[in-house]
């Protein structure tokens, strides 16, 4: 059995992880036998599943393709400064295949934005245009009211 159970003493849990409970639901299987086993050890603890935390603030680009990037390259700047970046780029492409492919794409894609930060800054919205939002949501919300008392 790969997967197994934790025990967390100090909550008073048994975590187990997405795999185990998945083989778990399976009342045939020794991963359900060892569940019920625990469970009877300790009838006062709860079960649960557990979560892999993820970064909120992790920007993520998802249409920030190899061809999105070439396109982007030929289309913006001038002719001399396309040709220049779009050369710097495929020297850049042809270097990366040597390494793993997971090590590609960050370092060219890390150039592409340093290169074209407004790519990197498209839809964000700035603190004082969130706030003039609210502010301009809220006068909305209450004209109907005024509207209906005058």
């Amino acid at each position: 059995m790969k997967n197994t159970l934790r025990l967390d003493h100090h909550n008073r849990t048994i975590i187990m992880d997405r795999t185990f409970a998945k083989y778990a639901a399976n009342t045939m299987s020794t991963e359900y036998a060892h569940l019920q086993a625990v469970r009877q050890d300790y009838p006062n603890y709860t079960v649960t599943q557990r979560q892999i935390k993820r970064k909120t603030t992790k920007e993520c680009y998802r249409g920030l393709t190899y061809e999105y990037m070439e396109d982007y390259i030929k289309t913006h700047g001038s002719k001399e400064e396309a040709a220049t970046n779009m050369a710097n780029y495929k020297e850049l492409k042809l270097i990366s295949q040597c390494h793993s492919t997971s090590r590609r794409y960050p370092t060219i894609k890390k150039w592409f934005l340093d290169k074209y930060p407004e790519v990197k800054a498209f839809g964000v919205i700035e603190e004082d245009e969130v706030a003039e939002a609210e502010v301009k949501n809220e006068i909305d919300e209450l004209m109907p009211k005024f509207a209906a008392v005058s």
